[in-house]
């Protein structure tokens, strides 16, 4: 696979090296926006996406060819207009990113992450009748209003565009937990359509009781049930308590990364 700067032409699948054609986390994001700059090979690839309102690079592969990748696109001059709008970065964790490429792209340090997926519908758990699908336009008060406790830092919210649904759990008054999906591309053999899980939050009171699994194993089972080829989902490095639960749920990490920022950054991008 050659060295590309430009919008380039085709599917994703058909312009990323060979052994990145089948990644379900690159498949899944190039529904996004198109790509417009890439370095790589088997061994490693790194992507430069272009989002509504700016540049996102994703680095796949060992890590010191990722950083090795990363370094050719931001000094390579023809890449300087991409390199300029690059606003968010994610490498795998491990990477040992230059000063001086981090100084070009202006990002720091912002978070570490797992990108987690599967294709297996879960085994039922407790909790789960108890689960109800939510109206995304009618209910969306109700869900916003759980979400600023069990959820405050999320960027998920029910109205936007690609929302596929949501579930919740109700209590005596308001919702007790909540979770949401949105639709990426998926397989381009199969539907090419895959869920991903965001939104999970359950209020402090009503934690320790299974809801966050419930929540979750009902979205799962609706996405496969509606043919959709995966469904993934994304949480912070640190958190061993929801990594266990999502290993229980048929959850297999496919990609551990640590993500780059604007210096005033408090969330992900939406």
């Amino acid at each position: 696979m050659g060295d590309t700067t430009g919008h380039l032409p085709g599917d994703l699948p058909g312009v990323l090296p060979p052994g990145w054609r089948s990644d379900r986390l690159l498949l899944g994001d190039r529904g996004h926006g198109p790509v417009v700059a890439l370095r790589g090979d088997d061994r490693a690839v790194v992507l430069a996406l272009a989002r509504p309102s700016r540049v996102t690079l994703v680095g796949r592969g060992a890590a010191d060819a990722v950083v090795h990748r990363l370094g050719e696109l931001v000094g390579d001059p023809a890449a300087r207009s991409v390199v300029a709008d690059v606003g968010w970065m994610s490498l795998p964790r491990g990477a040992h990113v230059p000063r001086g490429v981090l100084a070009a792209t202006g990002l720091v340090p912002f978070s570490t992450w797992d990108w987690m997926a599967t294709d297996t519908v879960p085994p039922e758990v407790p909790g789960e009748d108890d689960v109800v699908p939510l109206d995304r336009i009618a209910d969306a008060a109700a869900i916003r209003a759980c979400l600023a406790v069990a959820n405050p830092g999320t960027t998920a919210e029910p109205a936007a565009d690609g929302e596929v649904g949501w579930w919740g759990v109700r209590g005596p008054v308001g919702l007790l937990g909540v979770v949401g999906a949105a639709t990426r591309a998926g397989d381009p053999a199969r539907l090419d359509v895959s869920w991903h899980l965001h939104g999970l939050g359950v209020v402090p009171t009503a934690r320790r009781q299974g809801w966050g699994a419930a929540l979750t194993v009902a979205a799962v089972r609706a996405g496969l049930t509606a043919g959709a080829d995966w469904v993934s989902l994304g949480h912070y490095a640190d958190n061993d308590a929801a990594r266990r639960v999502y290993r229980r749920l048929g959850f297999v990490t496919e990609g551990e990364f640590a993500s780059y920022g604007p210096p005033r950054a408090t969330h992900p991008p939406g």
